[in-house]
């Protein structure tokens, strides 16, 4: 109830996106380390993380995810959740560019839901794919999509 609030309070702010985008970004943080294998370990108080990671003891580390790393998960996961529907479904919640992601990160950032590296900014998520290219043009169907995403 407490995730449900703070995402609703984030999206009361900023609402040129849906709701379902701030869960889409935060679920797929979680699937990047745990499907893909992404990230690597900092401490736990300078990393991107979904908040939920106690911070209080120095020794704590979270698998940091970049701005880049996440667009890319964030693209395979859409890939094999929604298919050709990917980018449709992302224009449904206000994005259209992988910016958007960015605008996404650093609200809830913003709001404590996550963290940012002090390396980190917007400017990583900028441009990194061209959604008509990744989600349209260069779509195939792939068989191990579908037990990737179940694995979770």
């Amino acid at each position: 109830m407490k995730d449900h609030l703070q995402l609703r309070s984030i999206f009361e702010c900023d609402s040129r996106y849906k709701l379902e985008a701030y869960y889409y970004v935060l679920e797929t943080l979680d699937f990047a380390r745990s499907q893909l294998g992404m990230g690597h370990c900092e401490p736990a108080a300078v990393s991107f993380s979904s908040g939920d990671e106690e911070l209080d003891e120095p020794e704590n580390v979270v698998q940091h995810i970049s701005g880049g790393e996440l667009c890319e998960a964030i693209r395979i996961r859409a890939l094999g959740m929604f298919g050709l529907m990917a980018k449709t479904v992302f224009q449904q919640w206000g994005i259209t560019t992988t910016d958007d992601f960015g605008e996404i990160v650093y609200n809830m950032v913003e709001a404590g839901k996550m963290q940012a590296a002090s390396s980190d900014c917007r400017e990583a998520f900028h441009q990194v794919y061209d959604f008509q290219k990744v989600f349209c043009d260069d779509f195939r169907f792939h068989e191990d999509w579908n037990s990737l995403l179940h694995a979770a």
